[in-house]
Order: structure tokens, then sequence, then C-alpha cells
């Protein structure tokens, strides 16, 4: 019985390598999307406030 559990172990620990792999590569894959939607959030509100800054400097200038 402990022989046979013995000759299973290698194989068990082989099929949960691969599941640890796919768990860390879809919470990669998340972390990725995240930040990219982060980025352009980010990209979104620094145009707006260029604009914005834009604006008030032409407005300065302006007689």
């Amino acid at each position: 019985m402990i022989h046979s559990v013995r000759r299973c172990l290698p194989a068990l620990r082989r099929k949960t390598r691969g599941v640890v792999t796919i768990e860390y590569l879809l919470l990669l894959t998340l972390v990725g999307i995240g930040v990219i939607v982060g980025l352009s959030t980010l990209r979104e509100a620094l145009i707006n406030e260029l604009n914005d800054l834009a604006a008030a400097i032409n407005a300065i200038n302006t007689p």
C-alpha cells in the first residue's frame, strides 16, 4: 500500500505544478489588464489636465 502511494506522489506533483503555473499565468494576466486600464485612465486624465492648462495660458495671453 505505502509502496503504491510512493509511486503516485511524483505524478501528483507534476500535475500540481501545471495547475500552479496556470494560476500564476491567470494572476499575471489579470494584473496586466489592470495595469493597462489604469495607464489608459491616467493618460486621459493627463490629456484633460494639459488641455485645461493650455486653455488657461491662452486666456492669459489673449488681450
